[in-house]
């Protein structure tokens, strides 16, 4: 029964996650731009980032969301100020989601791992035909909005969402954990209230690091996440004297890569 198990576990995660992404559980680092003094739904907005390599900017077209026709990905694609380029439509270079499509509330929603801390916001009016940018911007907050006047092309608000922030996380928690424990059910391993615990400690201490170091999330979330993996083993050993240590080490690693699918499917709808 465990090798059927754990053969749909490897078969999930082969289908459900690039070879190129890691995900986890927890908030991550987004922009919500809403634009104002636009008379049109028919437009495109788009993250620019700096980016000095020639090989980045005339890799293929690779955007990850929905809304744009193939021309509309490729005329943001070959879009180039002075050396910024669209972050969107590189999806293997910088690993973000977007959402680039006009829509009738102009609101619209970036957010992943390539998440930038500086860029410039691009907007398109297919109607006119008209394309402007604005000055760089510094993102200072885990989830940021800003709000652009079209006419002028002036960020003229930046606000915190620290509410949205906080639920994020503690759902997060409660969604981990009771992950970790439903694998324990399956696995036989009877310690709930201690996997719990060791849970919350680690994905804690994870999710502020997290939160603190913004500009370098990426490189946290990886170290991170490779420390929590051996914190929960060592820990799992230490307390589970009873059961055998290649069990502990199959469940927490089993436990920790469904947490991983689940949890990117989850960002992804």
């Amino acid at each position: 029964m465990k090798k059927v198990i754990l053969f749909l576990i490897l078969l999930i995660s082969i289908i459900a996650i690039p070879t190129n992404v890691f995900a986890d559980e927890g908030p991550k680092p987004s922009i919500d731009v809403n634009i104002k003094n636009l008379n049109t739904t028919n437009y495109l907005v788009d993250l620019f980032i700096y980016a000095n390599d020639e090989k980045v900017y005339k890799s293929l077209p690779d955007y990850n969301g929905a809304g744009l026709t193939d021309i509309e990905i490729k005329k943001l694609h070959e879009l180039n100020f002075d050396g910024w380029i669209s972050i969107s439509t590189r999806w293997n270079k910088y690993v973000m989601f977007a959402d680039c499509a006009g829509n009738k509330e102009f609101k619209n929603h970036f957010g992943y791992f390539g998440t930038p801390t500086r860029y410039k916001i691009v907007i398109i009016n297919n109607d006119t035909g008209e394309t402007k940018i604005t000055e760089e911007i510094v993102r200072k907050d885990f989830n940021s909005v800003v709000t652009v006047d079209y006419e002028t092309m002036k960020v003229v608000s930046n606000n915190k969402d620290l509410l949205k922030t906080i639920i994020i996380v503690a759902l997060s928690l409660i969604f981990t954990i009771i992950i970790e424990i439903g694998v324990a059910i399956l696995f036989k391993i009877k310690r709930y209230v201690a996997i719990g615990i060791t849970n919350l400690a680690t994905n804690v201490a994870l999710q502020t690091a997290l939160l603190l170091l913004i500009n370098h999330y990426f490189q946290v979330f990886i170290i991170g996440e490779i420390l929590v993996v051996l914190i929960e083993l060592l820990v799992y050993q230490l307390l589970f004297k009873d059961l055998r240590k290649k069990k502990i080490l199959l469940y927490t690693l089993v436990a920790n890569l469904i947490t991983v699918i689940v949890s990117f499917l989850l960002y992804k709808i």
